[in-house]
C-alpha cells in the first residue's frame, strides 16, 4: 500500500459491522451471508471509492484495510473475497482480469463505466470541446480537470469508458505505440 493510500485508509471511516469478529468469517445460514456478503460489497465499493483504487489483487489485498482488521486480529480469506468479487462481477461493479482459471485480480468499478463515460463527455460538451482532441493524460491529469472525479483515473478504467462512448458514436480513438499514445475525438 503506497502512501496516499494509507492516508486515505486511516482517514475512512469504516462501519460499525467491521468491528463485529464474525463479519470476517463466511457465516453457513444463506440469508445471514446474502446479508454478509451484501454488507462487503457496499463496504469494498466504498472503500475503494474513498482510496481511488481500482484494481485489487486478491492475494495481496487480504494483507490490508477493508479485508485486514488490524484492531480485532481479523482476516477475510481469500476464497471469501473471491465470493464476494463474483457478486460484484454480478453487478457490474467488477470484472476478473488477468488468467481466468486463478480469479486473483480483477477491476473494481465503484464507479460503472458507463457512468465514467457519461460524465466525461457531459465534461467535454460543458466546456465545448466537442470536435476536439485529447489525450489520456490531459483527460486525467490535466490542469482542466484537476477538480474532477475522472482526475487521475486509472487507464484501463478510463480506456472502457472511452471505448463506451466510441461504441455510443460520441468519440473515435486514436491508438498510438501506447496507452500513453490515446488520443479521443469527442461528438455531440
Amino acid at each position: 500500500m503506497n502512501r496516499t493510500t494509507a492516508t486515505a485508509t486511516e482517514q475512512f471511516e469504516f462501519p460499525e459491522i467491521y468491528s463485529f469478529p464474525p463479519f470476517f468469517t463466511r457465516q453457513p445460514a444463506e440469508a445471514t451471508w446474502q446479508e454478509q456478503r451484501r454488507l462487503w460489497c457496499n463496504l469494498v465499493l466504498s472503500f475503494y471509492r474513498h482510496t481511488r483504487q481500482h484494481t485489487m489483487t486478491l492475494s495481496e489485498a487480504v494483507l490490508s484495510p477493508p479485508f485486514h482488521n488490524y484492531q480485532i486480529k481479523r482476516i477475510l480469506r481469500v476464497d471469501v473475497l473471491r465470493e464476494i468479487v463474483d457478486e460484484l462481477v454480478k453487478q457490474g461493479n467488477a470484472v476478473w482480469v488477468g488468467p481466468k482459471h486463478t480469479k486473483d485480480m480483477c477491476l473494481v468499478f465503484w464507479r460503472k463505466p458507463e457512468e465514467w463515460a457519461a460524465m466525461i463527455h457531459q465534461w467535454v460538451t460543458d466546456r465545448g470541446m466537442i470536435n476536439t482532441v485529447l489525450t489520456v493524460y490531459e483527460l486525467t491529469n490535466g490542469d482542466d480537470t484537476g477538480d474532477q472525479e475522472f482526475s487521475g483515473l486509472d487507464t484501463v478504467v478510463l480506456r472502457r469508458a472511452l471505448d463506451i462512448l466510441q461504441s455510443q458514436g460520441k468519440a473515435q480513438l486514436f491508438v498510438g505505440s501506447s496507452d500513453d499514445d490515446l488520443g479521443v475525438k469527442f461528438f455531440a
